[in-house]
C-alpha cells in the first residue's frame, strides 16, 4: 500500500494539475521536516510523474544555525545528485528598511528569491511544504482578526506558478513519514517559542480543538475550499455588476452609483477588487471599505479618503476613483509650443501645423484652430488664477470657474496645459481656443491637434464632453 503521504499528495497534485509531465519542479526547502519531507516524496514520485526536481534554499541569516542550515541541505542534495541553489538575505536590515516585521520581510525576500531562481532554471513549479495543519493555523488565523470569505479560504493550493502539494497532509503524518523513509531534518528552535501568535495557536489551542474533533484539519480543509468557490463567485459576479471601470496606471474609476445600487455584500466586495487592481497585495480593512462606500453615498460632491498603500480613494461629484499617490501629476513646468511640429508635456501630445481653415464648426476641444502673429511665441503652462477665456459665443470667463462648471477633479485642475501667446490665454486644452484667436474660414491658420496619453477623468458637462 502507497505511503499515506505520497497517496494524498499525488492526489492533490491531480486534482489541482500542480506537476505537468516533463516539468521541472523547484522545491523551497528550509531543512526542516515539511520541506525534507516535500523534498524526498516529491523525488519518489519523479519517475511516476514525469517531472524533474531541484531544491532552493534562502539563508535568512537570522539565528546562528542559519550556516549550519544551508550546509545540511547543500550536502543532502549533492548526496542525492539533486540540482541546490542557494541565495543569502539580511532579513533584519531589509525589514528596518521596509518598516515591517520580520515574518514579512522574510517572506517577502524568500518568495523574491525563489521566482528569481525559477525563472533563470526554467522551472515550471515552484513548491512549498505548506502543509494541513499550516492550513488550519491560518483560517484561525485570518477568522480571530476579522477576515471576510477571501481569509477564510485560506492557503490555496495553487498561486501562479507555485504549489503547496502537502496541504492535505497533518504534521503527524509528515513526522511518521520522515521516520519511516529515514530522512534526517534540521530543528528550528523557534517553532517552540509561543510568544508568536501562529505558535501560541499551534501548541496551545489547536490541541484542545482536535481534541473536540480529531478530523478538525479535514473539516477546516473543506471549509477552506467551500470559501474559495464562493468567494470567487462572488468576486465575479460584484465585477459583472459593477459594469464600466476606467482604469489607467495607477488609477481606477467609476461612477458613484455603480457601487450605491449594489447590495452591500457586493458593493464593499467590489471596493476592494477596485483597490487590488491598483496594488494585488493591498488588502482593505472593513472599516477602509465602509468608509469609501459611505465617502459614495454621501451628499457632498467631494472628499478623499486616505486607504494604505499610498491608495487614496477621490469623490469627485458623481464619480469614486483609487488613485496611487505618486500617480497625482499636479502641476507641471512650462514647454514652448513648437510650431510647426510635436510637443509632449503633462501627459498630453499637441501637433501644429500651417493649413487654411476650414468652413463649418473648426474649433473642437480636441482639434481647433488659431489665428496668430508672424513668428508667435506660445508658452504651455499650467494655469494661474485670474486667467480668463471667452470660448466662441460664450461669456469671458476665469478658467478656475469653467473647470468647476465642467466638473474637472481639483487635483487635476493644473494638468490642462493654458496656450500663453505674451500673457494672454488664446487656448485652453480640452476647451479649445479663445473667440479672440479664432480665424475665419479660407484663412491661413495654425492647426492644433490634442491627443491625451493618459485621460485620468470623466466627466459628463457638455462642456467638456469629450474627456471621455
Amino acid at each position: 500500500m502507497e505511503q499515506v503521504v505520497l497517496r494524498k499528495l499525488r492526489q492533490l497534485a491531480l486534482d489541482y494539475h500542480m506537476l505537468p509531465p516533463g516539468s521541472l519542479i523547484l522545491v523551497a526547502v528550509s531543512g526542516g521536516a515539511d520541506s525534507m519531507c516535500l523534498l524526498h516524496a516529491l523525488l519518489t514520485l519523479r519517475d511516476s510523474c514525469k517531472i524533474t526536481v531541484a531544491a532552493a534554499h534562502l539563508n535568512h541569516q537570522l539565528r546562528s544555525e542559519a550556516e549550519a542550515d544551508e550546509g545540511f541541505v547543500r550536502d543532502w542534495c549533492a548526496a542525492q545528485g539533486i540540482s541546490f541553489y542557494c541565495g543569502r538575505a539580511d532579513v533584519a536590515a531589509q525589514a528596518a528598511v521596509d518598516g515591517t516585521g520580520i515574518e514579512d520581510a522574510a517572506r517577502t525576500l524568500r518568495y523574491a528569491f525563489l521566482a528569481d531562481t525559477a525563472a533563470k532554471i526554467g522551472a515550471a513549479r515552484i513548491a512549498t511544504a505548506h502543509h494541513a495543519d499550516d492550513n488550519a493555523e491560518t483560517l484561525l488565523l485570518h477568522l480571530i482578526r476579522g477576515s471576510g470569505l477571501n481569509g477564510l479560504g485560506a492557503i490555496p493550493p495553487v498561486r501562479g506558478i507555485i504549489i503547496r502539494p502537502l496541504l492535505t497532509v497533518d504534521r503527524q503524518e509528515i513526522q511518521d513519514y520522515l521516520r519511516n523513509c529515514g530522512i534526517p531534518h534540521v530543528e528550528d528552535a523557534t517553532n517552540c517559542d509561543t510568544t508568536y501568535t501562529r505558535n501560541y495557536l499551534r501548541h496551545e489551542i489547536l490541541p484542545r480543538l482536535n481534541a473536540l474533533n480529531p478530523n478538525l484539519n479535514q473539516r477546516l480543509w473543506e471549509s477552506a475550499c467551500q470559501f474559495r468557490q464562493e468567494n470567487a463567485y462572488l468576486d465575479k459576479q460584484a465585477l459583472k455588476l459593477l459594469g464600466s471601470v476606467t482604469q489607467l496606471p495607477r488609477e481606477v474609476s467609476l461612477a458613484c452609483a455603480q457601487i450605491t445600487d449594489l447590495p452591500d455584500a457586493l458593493s464593499l466586495r467590489g471596493i476592494q477588487l477596485l483597490a487590488q487592481t491598483l496594488d494585488p497585495e493591498l488588502v482593505l480593512s472593513a472599516a477602509h471599505r465602509k468608509a469609501v462606500l459611505n465617502l459614495c453615498r454621501s451628499a457632498t460632491p467631494s472628499g478623499l479618503i486616505a486607504l494604505p498603500n499610498q491608495v487614496v480613494a477621490h469623490r469627485t461629484y458623481d464619480r469614486l476613483s483609487l488613485v496611487q499617490k505618486q500617480s497625482e501629476s499636479g502641476s507641471f513646468d512650462p514647454v514652448p509650443l513648437t510650431l510647426p511640429g510635436v510637443t509632449t508635456v503633462a501627459g498630453w501630445q499637441f501637433t501644429c501645423e500651417r493649413v487654411i481653415c476650414p468652413a463649418g464648426k473648426f474649433n473642437q476641444p480636441r482639434t481647433f484652430y488659431l489665428c496668430l502673429p508672424e513668428r508667435p511665441a506660445i508658452l504651455l503652462r499650467p494655469r494661474r488664477s485670474g486667467d480668463c477665456i471667452a470660448l466662441p459665443a460664450r461669456n469671458r470667463k476665469t478658467i478656475k470657474k469653467l473647470m468647476i462648471d465642467a466638473k474637472i477633479p481639483r487635483r487635476l485642475r493644473d494638468t490642462l496645459p493654458v496656450f500663453d501667446l505674451e500673457g494672454s490665454v488664446c487656448a485652453l486644452t480640452e476647451f479649445g481656443a479663445d473667440q479672440a484667436f479664432l480665424p475665419r474660414p479660407g484663412d491661413a491658420a495654425w492647426r492644433v491637434s490634442a491627443v491625451p496619453l493618459l485621460i485620468p477623468w470623466h466627466s459628463g458637462s457638455p462642456e467638456c464632453r469629450h474627456l471621455f
